[in-house]
């Protein structure tokens, strides 16, 4: 069985509260906890990349990542039609909570 951690619970969190459409076509589909484990993997898969291979700052990196899952307020566009360029401009950044 896959494992959703924290990133995962996240993404669920985001997709139930901005787009309950998704949501609830993922769930008729029996999708929904492939869909945020995938999501969650990539999107860990991207802050690796970015992070430890091109060296980028982990905040840069985590908000790229971050829009790889954090769909358009809509909730109406399937995950992949919400990479578009279009739909990414209109996302708004999400920051990562920072102690200190």
């Amino acid at each position: 069985m896959k494992e959703r951690t924290a990133l995962g619970v996240a993404i669920l969190k985001h997709w139930r509260e901005n787009c309950p459409q998704m949501v609830r076509d993922l769930e008729k589909e029996n999708r929904l906890e492939l869909a945020v484990f995938e999501a969650q993997e990539k999107t860990g898969d991207l802050l690796y990349e970015l992070v430890s291979v091109r060296r980028m700052n982990y905040q840069d990196a985590w908000e790229l990542a971050v829009q790889e899952w954090a769909l358009p307020q809509s909730g109406d566009l399937p995950p992949e039609a919400s990479l578009s360029t279009s739909s990414r401009n209109r996302r708004p950044r999400l920051r990562r909570e920072t102690s200190g």
